[in-house]
Parts: structure tokens; sequence; C-alpha cells
């Protein structure tokens, strides 16, 4: 019943998009339900956000570059919304359990978002590893040997990948593809195709 559920989504899908071209790149997938702990230390599932469409990215907090700027990317998408907003949630997933607890990543992600929609998300390294591994997300970790405040970084995926509100993975937007203005345009497309309004 599932699997029939997910086809009659994604020819729904497809048919009603024929009239819009999405600017991220197409990729569908449904994502296994997975839990992780949220930056308050709560037990946190995606089908907790069955209601939204939902970003992900893989980073860390202490990345130098990369993660930054996805996460300027992403605030931009978000201020690019309006009222389509409140349709969405941002969970951002460390590759990097070990530095980033759940106090790292509340300071981290609220500097991007004051009100609540992007959460900072981690756990054991196996739950890390078998969630990256269902959006086929690599990560590893490459020591650094000439500075020893920092000792490592991590090298990882960097696409921002868009979920519908029943967990299916409809878009892929890589950093050569990562206008807010644009990706927001993708959003409020979805939740009107998706007939998510209220």
């Amino acid at each position: 019943m599932k699997k029939l559920i997910t086809l009659l989504s994604v020819l729904i899908f497809v048919t009603l998009s024929l009239s819009y071209q999405f600017y991220g790149l197409p990729y569908l997938q449904k994502i296994k339900d997975f839990t992780l702990t949220d930056h308050n230390g709560k037990k946190v599932k995606l089908s907790d956000f069955k209601d939204k469409i939902v970003l992900v990215f893989f980073g860390y907090t202490f990345c130098p570059d990369v993660c930054p700027a996805t996460m300027l990317r992403i605030k931009e998408t978000l201020d690019n919304l309006g009222d389509y907003k409140k349709y969405v949630k941002v969970l951002f997933i460390s590759v990097d359990p070990e530095r980033d607890t759940p106090e790292k990543l509340k300071e981290y992600v609220k500097f991007y978002d004051k009100d609540g929609t992007i959460i900072g998300l981690t756990g054991k390294p196996e739950e890390i590893k078998k969630v990256a591994k269902s959006f086929r997300a690599f990560y590893e970790k490459v020591p650094v040997k000439d500075n020893p405040d920092v000792e490592y970084l991590m090298d990882h995926t960097a696409f921002i990948y868009l979920l519908d509100n029943r967990g299916i993975l409809k878009l892929i937007y890589t950093p050569r593809k990562d206008n807010p203005k644009r990706i927001a345009e993708d959003i409020i497309q979805m939740v009107k195709l998706l007939k998510m309004e209220k």
C-alpha cells in the first residue's frame, strides 16, 4: 500500500509540475523515517514534520566555509518565502557528532534563524551514518596536521535536499545551483501543487 501511495504521489507530482519548471534537480526517492537528537536535547523524527516541506543539509558547526555560505543561502531562502515560511522546516544534520553537542548546535542555528524554522540535529555516529546513507550523502574526517587547535575537518556533501510533506525527496540543490530566490519559488510551487495551503 505504501508503495502504491508513493507511486501515485510521484505521478501526481510529475503531472502537475509540467506547467512549472522546477529550479532544483529532480530526484524522486522515499526517505525512511529516522530519529535524531535536536538542539534542545529532544528526540526528533522526520515524520514529526509530515505537514511540512523539509529542507535537509548535512554540515557541521566547525566548518570554515561551505556550511556558513550554504546556511546563509538557506536563511535567504526562508526570507524570500513570506507567508509560505510556515510550511517549511530546515534540518541541519551534523556530520561531526563528536564535537556538535546539542548546545553547540543551538548556538549555531540561532545565528541563522530566530524563530525555530531551522533545527539542528545530532546523534550517535552510527545514527548519523545511517541517515546520511539514506540520502546518499558523503562525509569523512580529514586530519589537520599543521593546526593542533582544529585537529580535523569534515569533508562532506554540500547539497540541500527538498522533501515533500510525505517524506519523499523531490529536489536537490547543488552548490552551483542554490539561488535562494529560485529555491523559494520551488517551495511555494510545491506547497501549491500539494494543496498544503490552509
